[in-house]
């Protein structure tokens, strides 16, 4: 596995920034409500997959699915604010 797959984590590290915290806000907020309800549950509500699953009535690996498909799309919300920070630096 590259490690070019895990560049997104610069941008969740630097979510204890004012900016990288409102990147992230606003890519939960614009995730798909599927994705959404799952990640939060699990991120914010510790709730594990198989409880969320049994809460929003769906199967365990539908709920895995869900929460592979909100980290993806934080991780490019994360990248491509990353790489629009670095151009304005320039």
């Amino acid at each position: 596995m590259s490690l070019g797959r895990f560049r997104c984590w610069r941008g969740f590290r630097r979510a204890a920034e004012p900016d990288g915290r409102r990147v992230l806000v606003r890519a939960i907020q614009q995730l798909p409500s599927e994705c959404r309800d799952v990640f939060v549950l699990h991120r914010f509500k510790d709730m594990p997959l198989g409880e969320i699953a049994a809460h929003l009535g769906i199967d365990q690996a539908l709920a895995e699915a869900r929460l592979a498909e909100a980290l993806a799309r934080l991780c490019r919300a994360a990248d491509e604010a990353d790489v629009r920070q670095a151009s304005e630096r320039k």
